[in-house]
């Protein structure tokens, strides 16, 4: 049986080492998946010019905003699995989900019948972590596996 690692990845440098640790830690013939969560309910709204003839035409311009903001993320993270996948000389399949990325990746373990889930630890603060809460320790409780935390 080919042990399923998941690994939740936000294109930060730790999720990077999450990614390293990973490959160094478990057998090279492992499937290796990551897990990209675009979150819906952190939208960050950024003022735009709106043509004068925009509002005769009915047209709302944060739609078309929010496809090319997330356009850009996916080939952002694309190309850092790429890179990734090249450095550490293994396939990683990539996973992109919208939601909360605590119970998404909670999921995504569920839905790729993953082994382990090794995930980065941003090291927030604790006023942070208090009011913000952290996907890690969120991950740790609720995954259907054992998780792994890399600092």
């Amino acid at each position: 049986m080919t042990p399923r690692i998941l690994i939740a990845f936000d294109g930060s440098s730790t999720a990077g080492l999450a990614v390293a640790r990973a490959v160094e830690w478990f057998a090279a013939d492992s499937e290796f998946h990551a897990v990209y969560v675009h979150g819906t309910g952190e939208t960050i709204r950024i003022p735009v010019a709106i043509p004068p003839h925009a509002a005769t035409r009915g047209l709302d311009p944060e739609p078309e905003l929010e496809r090319r903001i997330e356009k850009q993320e996916r080939e952002f993270i694309e190309k850092k699995i790429r890179d990734l996948t090249d450095e550490h000389g293994v396939q990683i399949r990539l996973h992109w989900r919208r939601g909360d990325p605590r119970h998404e990746v909670v999921q995504a373990a569920t839905d790729v019948s993953a082994d382990v889930v090794v995930i980065g630890s941003r090291g927030h603060g604790k006023i942070s972590r208090l009011l913000l809460g952290s996907v890690s320790s969120f991950v740790v409780e609720h995954a259907p596996v054992s998780t792994l935390v890399v600092r």
